[in-house]
């Protein structure tokens, strides 16, 4: 299984999850380490469209893909199972607790959640303690080049 994540090309090679750790995100509260990783790269551009200005994600931006190799374990909460609010912005701190909770378990090391951008598809959450992250590897870094357009559109 692949998987996708766009992040600032100095952190191309942290699979930490400290990040996430300082700043919290809507699966994880501050001080839980965490990496937020989609189902597709488009997925993945997606998902930073909703947090970084298009002009920034141009100058010095990656997309990694991931591989999970061998048979991985993966929790799922499907939207279903979700309060009516889950998708909103900022992310409601029950949101934040069910992905710590989950975090914190260390029951396995991914969890397929919908993504709020898109509630069709699916984003991963990856426990980066879980002793599964040995079988998560970095297979390709590409610089991210967003089409002019988009910026354009996004003024």
């Amino acid at each position: 299984m692949f998987l996708y994540r766009v992040c600032r090309n100095q952190y191309s090679h942290d699979l930490s999850g400290n990040g996430s750790k300082i700043h919290g995100g809507r699966w994880n509260s501050p001080g839980v380490p965490a990496i937020y990783t989609s189902s597709s790269k488009s997925l993945a551009v997606l998902e930073s469209l909703t947090n970084t200005p298009p002009g920034i994600l141009q100058d010095d931006f990656s997309i990694l893909t991931l591989e999970v190799t061998g048979k991985a374990a993966i929790d799922e909460i499907s939207i279903k199972n979700l309060p009516g609010n889950w998708n909103k912005y900022p992310a409601p701190v029950n949101i934040m607790k069910t992905g710590d909770k989950w975090l914190l378990s260390g029951k396995t090391a991914l969890l397929k959640v919908p993504s709020p951008v898109i509630p069709s598809e699916f984003n991963f959450i990856i426990n980066p303690l879980h002793p599964g992250m040995k079988k998560i590897k970095i297979v390709a870094i590409e610089k991210l080049n967003l089409d002019q357009r988009i910026s354009e559109q996004l003024k």
